[in-house]
């Protein structure tokens, strides 16, 4: 009985840590809409859900911005020469999410 419960115990501590929102900003062209995916107060990965944004631009732009923001664990860096309006919008997505 008390491996039952120190089972459910862990399953549902790993359950309710992990979790997955939504976040929008205002790009270039128009609103970018990410999925941010965090496990505690740790960022784990970020994906575009919805962006018109000039893909040869903004999708370089936004590989490098999710490497900076996950290993900084922080949506503080810099933005992408050439890709600022995306950079701010992508940035202002995933601290939405972040806030939800």
């Amino acid at each position: 009985m008390k491996k039952l419960l120190l089972s459910l115990m862990a399953i549902i501590t790993i359950t309710t840590i992990a979790a997955t929102k939504e976040g929008t900003g205002l790009g270039y062209k128009d609103d970018i809409t990410v999925s941010v995916e965090t496990e505690g107060d740790k960022i784990v990965t970020i994906k575009v859900i919805k962006m018109d944004e000039t893909k040869r631009i903004a999708e370089p732009a936004i590989e490098k911005l999710t490497a900076e923001i996950i290993a900084k664990q922080s949506v503080e860096v810099d933005n992408i020469a050439g890709a600022t309006y995306t950079s701010e919008g992508f940035k202002e997505a995933v601290a939405d999410a972040l806030e939800k």
